[in-house]
């Protein structure tokens, strides 16, 4: 049977990565663009691969294109919900993209638009789609900072619980493009972990104040994904004299 392979998930969690990954290394399926969805890539013959982060919210009626057609996989990407709300944009230089109850849709032209859903909106489409039990082989569950810092380890992983096989390397999936090209016109970027936590800066105190502050849920996600046992990391954050001095 005939299979398709979904990427999606979190915003600014390396599903671009990924799918530039698989793109160069993936064998036996039809691996097009990104951003196209999911039920018009299924309709292409052969096994393919789409991304797109929004699709998360066609979950259902992904599942329900590819009954009796394909084998659907789905890899779900995440990251730390505090990175996510600190992420930036060449493009959007007086504001983060992404917020607990919107993001930004920013388009090659024209001007951005607070139009999609939020990280909150996001993280509870995943919740149900791994509650929905649609997918009995489970769904693959990749964070972002293991891709960036263990991106053979990833490799294998998905090699042996999605049954994939590989001509080339992760680490290696950029290599000639940048080398030819320069990764300013490519896009693509060598792998860099410095961009793991980078919430803790001191200039996005008060964005993670803030965001936490109005949408206490955000902790349950964050402890729930495992990033951090409990509040005390926020508790502390608030108690600097920085955070204090701002307050008054």
């Amino acid at each position: 049977m005939n299979r398709h392979v979904l990427v999606t998930g979190h915003t600014r969690a390396g599903s671009s990565l990924l799918y530039s990954m698989l793109q160069r290394t993936l064998t036996g399926f039809s691996i097009p663009g990104p951003e196209f969805p999911a039920r018009a890539v299924l309709m292409m013959p052969g096994s393919t691969c789409s991304r797109r982060g929004f699709d998360i919210f066609e979950f259902e009626k992904i599942v329900e294109a590819s009954a009796g057609r394909k084998r659907l996989d789905m890899i779900v990407t995440l990251r730390d919900p505090r990175d996510i709300l600190t992420s930036y944009d060449p493009r959007l230089p007086e504001d983060y993209v992404c917020s607990a109850d919107h993001s930004y849709f920013l388009a090659g032209q024209g001007q951005p638009q607070q139009i999609l859903p939020g990280l909150l909106q996001t993280h509870a489409a995943i919740v149900a789609a791994e509650a929905s039990g649609a997918l009995p082989q489970g769904i693959f569950f990749l964070r972002y900072e293991h891709l960036v810092s263990e991106p053979q380890r990833v490799q294998n992983l998905l090699a042996d619980c999605l049954e994939l096989e590989f001509s080339g390397d992760f680490r290696d999936f950029n290599t000639r493009e940048i080398a030819a090209h320069g990764d300013a016109l490519t896009g693509l970027r060598p792998l860099d972990g410095s961009r793991i936590e980078k919430w803790r800066a001191p200039h996005h105190r008060a964005r993670i104040i803030d965001q936490f502050t109005r949408f206490p849920e955000l902790h349950e996600i964050v402890e729930g994904l495992g990033y951090e046992p409990d509040r005390s990391w926020f508790d502390h954050l608030v108690a600097t004299p920085e955070a204090q001095a701002a307050i008054a």
